[in-house]
């Protein structure tokens, strides 16, 4: 199944009825390549994420054991 690109044309969208538009803002768009830069940010978040999660587990038992 190819899926077409989707162009956004305002007058087009005026002129459908409301199941149209409906069906037309739920075609999926097509997936865009990242660039270096915002891939090496989604990577360097990722590490961010899986460093923070166990410190935040244990800062939470901790304070649970605490009180």
């Amino acid at each position: 199944m190819t899926v077409e690109p989707v162009r956004y044309d305002p007058e087009e969208l005026d002129a459908l009825e409301p199941a149209q538009l409906t069906l037309y803002s739920e075609r999926p768009l097509p997936r865009q390549r990242l660039g270096r830069g915002a891939f090496a940010l989604l990577v360097v978040l990722r590490i961010y994420v899986l460093i923070a999660i166990p410190i935040v587990a244990y800062a939470f038992v901790r304070a649970l054991l605490t009180h």
